[in-house]
């Protein structure tokens, strides 16, 4: 893997650490435990290394009370927040398998 490339993982993957920390948060100030909880294993998972928690991730989106159905990416910071957290882990996915 190019260091190019590695930067770039490196990067995304900050970015995803990053918003699931905060949007964690902000479903714990919202009263949200179930989804704060979801994110927070995911974080713990994905901090160590473990793809796994990129997948399990992903998980929580679409399909019937999915997180996106509560806070759908165009309604709210939340909703935006979850969108990005997606695309990032989606992305972080590909490139994991292509590296």
């Amino acid at each position: 893997m190019a260091q190019h490339e590695n930067s770039v993982i490196q990067q995304r993957l900050a970015a995803l650490l990053n918003a699931l920390e905060s949007t964690e948060e902000r479903l714990r100030q919202l009263g949200d435990h179930h989804w704060a909880d979801w994110l927070r294993s995911d974080h713990i998972l994905i901090t160590r290394g473990d793809t796994y928690g990129l997948e399990h991730l992903k998980q929580a989106f679409g399909g019937m009370g999915s997180i996106n159905d509560l806070y759908p990416s165009d309604d709210g910071d939340i909703g935006k927040a979850l969108g990005e957290i997606y695309g990032l882990a989606a992305q972080l996915l590909a490139d994991l398998r292509n590296a």
